[in-house]
């Protein structure tokens, strides 16, 4: 099932031929919006995310387009698919036809936002590299590398890789957000990096910055030697939580703190 427009279909097949050509042809724009637990999360943030990033592409912004709009066409979605119901990811793609912005919604299962400590090997994608500065923030802008970079890591056996800069600073994961634990600090590598600004990473930034735990966070530039220097590696993702790292080359971690930081997350927004 498909929200074209504010219109449900079963299939693209059943939506308008240039609705459909265009989605094909034209050049989109992607955000994904979580259900955790029949919760549509941090809905709002991701409006503005949205509305920010359309405006940075100059597309138009259709008057109707507010948060209400929004979460009754993902409503629509949740009513129309019983399997959506409790936990799924919906992907808004946007796009122009006929000399207007218009979007497609579709959902995918998904298991609930947890702790994962499943064995999780990674290690640093070299052969392309991610422009550092505002533009590469938009999650349309290096599409092409990150899914290069995915096929290098199932070729390599690992489970994600972290993307560099040309600066040869640590960007971030496939799946998401980067984040070392050393000590009582939480290091992330910052937005002028060129990671992608994540409605998720944020809010949960946001979090830290509140003290709601006994870590500072420090955004900056970070070498991938810095890798070898932390306690913990953990990865913040919309389809996952947080994946706690097992390994990177030689280097292994305990993964224990990881845990005790999403799960004191969870409590304060996911529930």
């Amino acid at each position: 099932m498909l929200n074209c427009n504010g219109v449900l279909v079963s299939s693209l097949k059943k939506a308008e031929e240039t609705l459909v050509n265009s989605l094909h042809t034209a050049f989109s724009i992607q955000e994904q919006i979580r259900l955790n637990e029949s919760k549509l999360i941090f809905l709002e943030e991701h409006y503005f995310r949205i509305i920010a990033t359309l405006r940075r592409y100059r597309f138009g912004i259709p008057m109707n387009y507010t948060v209400s709009f929004f979460e009754e066409e993902l409503q629509k979605l949740i009513n129309a698919k019983k399997k959506v119901q409790g936990n799924a990811i919906f992907n808004l793609q946007f796009f122009r036809s006929k000399g207007e912005t218009q979007f497609i919604i579709s959902s995918s299962t998904a298991e609930p936002l947890r702790y994962s400590s499943t064995p999780y090997s990674i290690d640093l994608y070299k052969e392309a590299l991610i422009a550092s500065g505002n533009l590469s923030n938009l999650s349309s802008t290096n599409r092409g590398i990150r899914i290069i970079s995915g096929r290098y890591a199932e070729e390599n056996g690992l489970e994600d890789i972290i993307l560099l800069n040309e600066q040869k600073n640590l960007v971030e994961s496939l799946i998401g957000t980067l984040y070392l634990l050393q000590g009582n600090q939480l290091l992330t590598p910052s937005l002028q990096s060129g990671c992608q600004d994540f409605t998720l990473r944020a809010a949960f930034n946001k979090w830290v910055r509140k003290k709601h735990i006994n870590y500072s966070l420090l955004e900056n530039d970070l070498n991938p030697f810095e890798l070898q220097k932390s306690e913990e590696v953990m990865i913040l993702s919309i389809r996952k939580g947080v994946q706690s790292v097992s390994n990177y080359r030689k280097t292994s971690y305990p993964q224990k703190k990881a845990e005790l930081i999403f799960k004191a997350f969870s409590n304060n927004f996911l529930n």
